[in-house]
């Protein structure tokens, strides 16, 4: 039996094959994503590999250089204002100890005349093989004349909030030592209204201590000697210039018209940052360094 022949009349098949090429768009790609959407795909792809091969990299370098620059931030000093002026080191005497007419003697400073002054150290209740330094009295000269601002102050608005200082509760009102110009001086001589204070840092304990600086009520202010003694500040009174040491909380003469007198702490200052401190104590002051127009204190 034959095929039927297809009756012409009837026209095109109704189920037609499907097209071969893609249905949607006409069967065509719209210029558009050839021209915008393909090209960010191979971008993307590109930048991906770019990024897990030098993004990573420079990332972290980013990072460690941002860490670097808030450490360096951090560690820059404050409280420095009018604290520059020192003795020339030239001063230093090549040997600090002296035995003269049966007395033991140690270099105080280079005098006005041909020889220098000397401490009288016999009776000394230190080991003097302990002492280093000799750089003379007053040769980074402590605060006498503190320069004291508030928060806002231009000098106290530059005070990082990360930057460590040492609270004290005075009478007249909360205060603020920035640790790095304690470090740097040794003592801050200072007033609580009319009680005068001294704030001496123990360079081992990494702590300031307050100590009323008068004896028997006869107020008087503390200097530095140039030297150290196990790493703790030698200091001396400008009175009678006898030589103290901190020793444990205390502030105790060693040597001198003082001999073994204590000086009691009045409290503790508290370890913290500026940006604390002034968050508890807005009112608070700061010392930001010493008045150098005037001259150190001749007692």
């Amino acid at each position: 039996m034959s095929e039927p022949t297809p009756d012409p009349s009837a026209g095109a098949n109704p189920i037609a094959a499907p097209p071969s090429g893609p249905t949607r768009f006409g069967g065509r790609v719209p210029p558009f994503v050839r021209r915008v959407v393909l090209p960010l795909a191979v971008l993307a792809v590109a930048a991906a590999g770019l990024w897990a091969i030098v993004g990573k990299t420079l990332w972290s370098e980013y990072q460690s250089l941002r860490r670097e620059n808030r450490a360096t931030d951090a560690s820059a000093p404050v409280g420095y204002i009018g604290l520059h002026y020192r003795r020339s080191y030239n001063d230093r005497p090549v040997v600090f100890h002296v035995d003269k007419d049966g007395r033991r003697l140690l270099f105080a400073a280079k005098g006005e005349g041909p020889e220098p002054d000397y401490y009288d150290v016999t009776e000394a209740a230190i080991d003097l093989r302990l002492v280093d330094g000799g750089f003379g009295r007053d040769s980074i000269p402590g605060v006498d004349f503190p320069i004291i601002d508030s928060p806002g102050t231009s000098t106290g608005r530059s005070l990082r909030a990360s930057q460590p200082v040492y609270g004290v509760d005075l009478r007249a009102g909360p205060r603020a030592y920035p640790k790095d110009l304690l470090e740097k001086i040794e003592v801050v001589n200072d007033l609580d209204g009319t009680t005068p204070l001294a704030i001496v840092y123990d360079r081992p304990r990494q702590q300031a201590l307050v100590f009323e600086r008068s004896v028997r009520g006869a107020a008087f202010t503390f200097g530095t000697t140039g030297y150290t003694l196990d790493k703790q500040p030698l200091l001396y009174d400008r009175k009678t210039r006898s030589l103290w040491l901190p020793r444990g909380d205390q502030m105790v003469c060693v040597n001198g018209a003082l001999k073994d007198t204590e000086l009691p702490p009045l409290q503790k200052p508290r370890l913290t940052t500026w940006g604390d401190w002034k968050a508890g104590h807005p009112g608070s002051s700061v010392v930001m360094g010493s008045d150098r127009t005037k001259p150190i204190p001749a007692e």
